[in-house]
C-alpha cells in the first residue's frame, strides 16, 4: 500500500508542480488548471468504478482461467521472474473485497472450488485494470488541447502505470494457482476413484 501511495504522491505532486511552472510562463490561470486536472482525475477514477461494475454484471464463464487471453507463457513467467513481483506485490493494494472477494489471504486453500473462485477473480481483476487503462484515454477527448503535454498525457500515463502493476500481480500469480487447482482436481479424482473401488 505505501508504495502505491507513494507513486500516486509524487506523480501529482510532479503533475501540478509542472502545471504551476507552465501557468506561470504561459500565464494560463492556476485555478482552471486545477480544475482541469480533478476533471482528469475524476475522469479515471469513474471509468474505474463503472468498468468495476460491468465486470461484476458479465458472467464469470467469461473470464475461465482456461481462456487464451488470460493464459500465461513460460517467457512472460520468465520476464515477472525478472521484475521481481515476488518482493513489491504485497506493497500493491488488493482491492477485490469491493467487488466481493478478497484476493489477499487464501481461506481455502484445499478446495477446488474456492481455488476456481480465486483464479476466475484474478481474470476479473486484470480484465478491470486493463480496460481502465484504456479508459483512461478520455482525458484526450475532455480536456483542453493547451494542457495535452501537461495533464492529460501525464494523467493518462500515471493511471496506467497504477493499473499496470495489479495486471503484472494477476498475472504473475495465476500459474501457481492453477498448477493448485489442477493438484486438488487430480487428488479429489484419486479419493473418488478409491471410493468407488471399496464399495
Amino acid at each position: 500500500m505505501k508504495l502505491y501511495l507513494k507513486i500516486l504522491i509524487i506523480g501529482l505532486t510532479s503533475i501540478i508542480a509542472l502545471n504551476i511552472v507552465f501557468s506561470l510562463i504561459n500565464s494560463y490561470h492556476i485555478g482552471e488548471m486545477f480544475l482541469y486536472l480533478l476533471l482528469a482525475i475524476a475522469i479515471c477514477g469513474i471509468m474505474s468504478v463503472v468498468i468495476m461494475v460491468t465486470t461484476r454484471v458479465l458472467p464469470e464463464k467469461v473470464f475461465s482461467p482456461y481462456r487464451r487471453i488470460f493464459r500465461v507463457n513460460s517467457k512472460e513467467n520468465k520476464l515477472y521472474a525478472k521484475l521481481k513481483i515476488k518482493k513489491w506485490k504485497d506493497k500493491i493494494p488488493e482491492l477485490g473485497k469491493l467487488g466481493g472477494f478478497a484476493k489477499n489471504h487464501i481461506n481455502e486453500p484445499s478446495s477446488p472450488q474456492y481455488i476456481f473462485k480465486f483464479l476466475t477473480e484474478t481474470c476479473i481483476a486484470e480484465t478491470l485494470h486493463i480496460y481502465s487503462i484504456l479508459f483512461g484515454g478520455l482525458v484526450f477527448i475532455f480536456l483542453p488541447s493547451q494542457y495535452l503535454f501537461t495533464i492529460s498525457i501525464p494523467v493518462f500515463i500515471l493511471n496506467g502505470f497504477l493499473h499496470l502493476l495489479p495486471v503484472l500481480i494477476q498475472r504473475y500469480v495465476r500459474p501457481k494457482f492453477l498448477k493448485i487447482y489442477q493438484h486438488l482436481l487430480e487428488k479429489e479424482e484419486n479419493i473418488e476413484e478409491i471410493s468407488a473401488k471399496t464399495c
